[in-house]
């Protein structure tokens, strides 16, 4: 039903209303289609979903939560965003629709005073981890982890005949992926980089991720000290890539690092973990909750980047130590952090909201 205006009775829907590809894009994404096969549902707009789910206009979703559920059970509106959770209080306010808001908070930060007006009007509060629901100033109903799908992001063993597929200088790389801004801690990365890069010439780092305007200074100024250290030709800024690339670049690196500031549960580490990639990751709460220090990559402080150096040339100086972090990363994907299981645990819990006292 590709793209196509749901004609079923939906028990859950989904807005997807941001404009640009971001990590809430791609958590929706990749649990859509295990969450289809248990329940029924429609997703409300159109930015990258693909073929992925049944979408609906904003007309049939008007039409959609007027239909009536069997057995008395409420529509369950599953809110990632501030504006989708304004449009659920529009929907149940404006339009009388009888609904069920759900609202998924994964920042780490004292949320704005509009963000928290919202919430406190939503029926049920979901995080992805208990530091990130420790921002919530009213507790969180779930915690529910996110996933990863490990055949989407499969395990690659030979990362040097990967890498060689990428046509980069060098024989290994060193990634980091997301939107490029200082709260991605890319000025860390780079720092450390042009550090160490210099004693393991087999590597080359990657930047993998957006810019938006606002931060094209950052990147010049982080290309300035490149270009200072003479070390342009080690460096690869790719910038935004298809989604689809994604699974080869990441398979294609020996090393990712996560070293945000601040995140509340990025996808990074599951994805180059699951792909086989140990992970240098800060201890942002979210990251500490997949990622085993010494055993599938390195945990570091916050903002420092003498510990990210350090870790770096840990693991790129001990290949067979990196190739052992290698497949417990993948193992570890595998037992705890699948895209099913993120799937059952959010089905599980629309089920529960839905068939509960009606609000």
């Amino acid at each position: 039903m590709a793209n196509q205006e749901s004609r079923e009775t939906p028990q859950v829907i989904l807005p997807n209303l941001g404009r640009r590809f971001s990590g809430v894009t791609s958590t929706l994404l990749q649990v859509l289609p295990h969450q289809q096969e248990l329940i029924s549902l429609v997703v409300w707009g159109k930015s990258h979903i693909g073929d992925k789910a049944p979408v609906v206009e904003f007309s049939r979703l008007l039409s959609v939560t007027k239909e009536v559920l069997p057995g008395g059970a409420v529509r369950v509106f599953h809110a990632r965003r501030n504006i989708e959770m304004l449009w659920g209080l529009v929907l149940k306010l404006v339009f009388r629709r009888r609904l069920k808001l759900v609202f998924t908070s994964t920042a780490q930060r004292k949320h704005s005073r509009y963000t928290r007006f919202l919430y406190h009007r939503m029926d049920t509060l979901i995080t992805t981890s208990d530091r990130a629901g420790s921002f919530l100033d009213r507790p969180a109903d779930y915690v529910i982890p996110h996933g990863i799908g490990i055949e989407t992001y499969p395990y690659v063993e030979d990362k040097a005949a990967a890498w060689a597929k990428l046509g980069l200088p060098g024989t290994r790389g060193v990634g980091i992926f997301g939107r490029v801004r200082p709260q991605k801690g890319i000025d860390l990365f780079v720092d450390a980089m042009i550090v160490k890069l210099p004693q393991h010439p087999e590597y080359t780092a990657v930047m993998v991720g957006q810019t938006t305007p606002k931060f094209e200074p950052f990147v010049q100024k982080c290309k300035a000290k490149i270009e200072a250290a003479g070390l342009e030709d080690r460096f690869a800024w790719l910038g935004e890539v298809e989604y689809g690339q994604l699974p080869g670049l990441y398979g294609a690196m020996s090393i990712v690092a996560a070293v945000s500031r601040v995140e509340g549960f990025g996808l990074t580490c599951l994805e180059a973990m699951s792909s086989g990639a140990p992970v240098i990751a800060s201890r942002t709460g979210g990251f500490e909750l997949v990622v085993r220090d010494g055993i599938d990559g390195k945990l570091v402080p916050c903002g420092d980047l003498v510990a990210i150096a350090e870790a770096f040339s840990e693991l790129a100086s001990d290949p067979e130590r990196l190739q052992e972090m290698s497949r417990s990363a993948r193992t570890r994907i595998e037992s705890e952090f699948t895209v099913e299981r993120e799937a059952r645990e959010l089905v599980n819990a629309y089920r529960e909201i839905s068939e509960g006292d009606s609000g």
